[in-house]
């Protein structure tokens, strides 16, 4: 995205969350404010509703109590029995006066009217007339009135709570559809956004990690171009000044190895033909002790010259310019070979052998794969104990040739099953026992198994020790040979 190139992962964070967070948080407000408004529409019809038909009721036992009274006051002819009515008239014109102030339908006020007038009838009738006139008789039949208009505006009171609630149904049909609409709206786009800017952000640092694990990996070939944030652009450009360095310092390294290797080996092979010509006794006869010493400097000889090879090894594999001398070989006759040229090693240490070679034939580069079997074997030699059992295993898979290599030794931990293919990484099972070496037997081998296009990895054992698997394709023809 040219048109927007932040100056920092931080601006650029806060951008993302602020074009996320603002639609999200504008829905919210208005579907807060939508339904506090339904709430207070539903609370003011509620409390309206209530008190109306509180008021009706009330109205209604009013009425009831006053035909109550008067009749009594009619039959018994009792001063206290009309005082008490007066008392329900004084309660009656007050529960009329309060639902007079309340929000009635005009159907109701018209009831109410009716009771005010037929009420007022009656009370004048019994306040000035005998209890035994004809008035009176006259004026208690208008009670039956007077309830059946209370009813009406009571009946009329439930028949509005039931349109109230109709409309606030309705309302709040209203308020979910426009609450779904905005939903399906902002949903959608919230996504995107989201996407998009999670795009933004994990890109350059994916980039960066893809960068830094090239890096670990030994892989200089190609540069760190970091595109996003200024700061993480900032980050890159430091990668690839470290990329650039750390291929100086490879390169001052295996020109290091390769001139160290070659002058190590002129006198140390003056050592090794003197060693070998005391312990052939060609300039004159030793003792004991002297054939003993003479045994042990050729001996030690003969291992410094096996870890100089290696280093040579190590400088030619991990150059990544050499080419392979492509043959058809038969490998199961390869490892046979190397099994011969390890077999004062394997009777010395007792071990017990368990083979099991399949004739597999494959283009390959002989001497780097014999170099390869070399080392898993050397390798399973050391760190098998005395009377131990190597196992070896050759097998065609498919289009690919499967070799296990698997000692009786102490194993290798999962954490460090990844590392033990790393240059001069000596793992906790070196340190904890007489094996010592470069550390780099195992690295030449993940080095030739990658040039013919294999790999090499470390698995599960069935007993004690470690399975050290080779996978090769048989056909090697896509593979740069000389």
């Amino acid at each position: 995205m040219r048109f927007y190139r932040p100056k920092s992962i931080r601006r650029l964070l806060l951008v993302g969350f602020m074009l996320v967070i603002v639609p999200l948080m504008l829905a919210l407000i208005h579907a807060t404010y939508s339904v506090g408004q339904l709430v207070e529409q539903g609370q003011h019809a509620l409390f309206a509703t209530v008190r109306a038909t509180h008021s009706s009721e009330q109205l209604l036992d009013v009425i009831t109590d006053m035909e109550r009274h008067a009749r009594q006051y009619k039959v018994l002819g009792d001063k206290a029995l009309q005082e008490v009515y007066q008392d329900n008239h004084q309660e009656f014109l007050y529960t009329v006066r309060r639902l007079e102030t309340l929000n009635l339908s005009e159907m109701q006020r018209k009831h109410l009217d009716t009771i005010n007038a037929i009420e007022n009838d009656i009370h004048n009738a019994l306040s000035t007339f005998p209890y035994d006139a004809q008035e009176t008789d006259t004026a208690l039949e208008g009670f039956a009135s007077l309830a059946r208009n209370a009813r009406e505006i009571l009946d009329e009171n439930r028949k509005l709570v039931d349109r109230e609630v109709e409309r606030l149904d309705a309302n709040g049909v209203r308020v979910q559809r426009i609450m779904l609409v905005q939903a399906i709206a902002l949903v959608p786009a919230v996504l995107i956004l989201a996407v998009v800017f999670t795009v933004l952000i994990t890109r350059p640092v994916r980039l960066m990690d893809k960068a830094i694990r090239r890096l670990g990996d030994g892989d200089f070939s190609e540069s760190a171009h970091i595109v996003g944030p200024r700061d993480l652009e900032q980050l890159g450009e430091r990668l690839e000044w470290m990329r650039t360095r750390l291929m100086e310092v490879e390169q001052d390294k295996n020109r290091f190895l390769h001139h160290i290797s070659h002058e190590l080996k002129t006198p140390l092979t003056a050592i090794r033909e003197g060693a070998e010509l005391l312990n052939e006794r060609v300039v004159g006869s030793l003792n004991a002790q002297q054939g003993e010493i003479a045994v042990i400097l050729r001996d030690n000889t003969l291992q410094l010259q096996k870890l100089i090879e290696n280093l040579l090894d190590f400088n030619i594999a991990s150059s990544r310019k050499s080419q392979l001398h492509l043959e058809q070989i038969t490998l199961d006759t390869l490892i046979e070979s190397v099994l011969t040229d390890h077999k004062v090693a394997i009777l010395a240490r007792q071990l017990e052998l368990d083979i099991a070679l399949q004739p597999v034939k494959l283009a390959c580069d002989r001497a780097k794969l014999q170099a390869l079997v070399d080392n898993l074997v050397s390798n399973a030699i050391k760190f098998s104990p005395e009377k131990g059992r190597l196992h070896i295993r050759l097998e065609q898979q498919d289009e690919q040739a499967v070799i296990e290599v698997a000692d009786s030794g102490p194993g290798i931990p999962q954490d460090e099953r990844r590392r033990i293919f790393d240059a001069f990484y000596q793992g906790s099972a070196s340190a904890n026992t007489h094996v010592r070496g470069t550390g780099l037997g195992l690295s030449i081998a993940r080095e030739y198994a990658q040039a013919h296009n294999g790999y090499i990895e470390a698995i599960d054992n069935d007993g004690p020790g470690v399975c050290l698997k080779v996978v090769l394709p048989i056909n090697n023809s896509g593979i740069k040979h000389a």
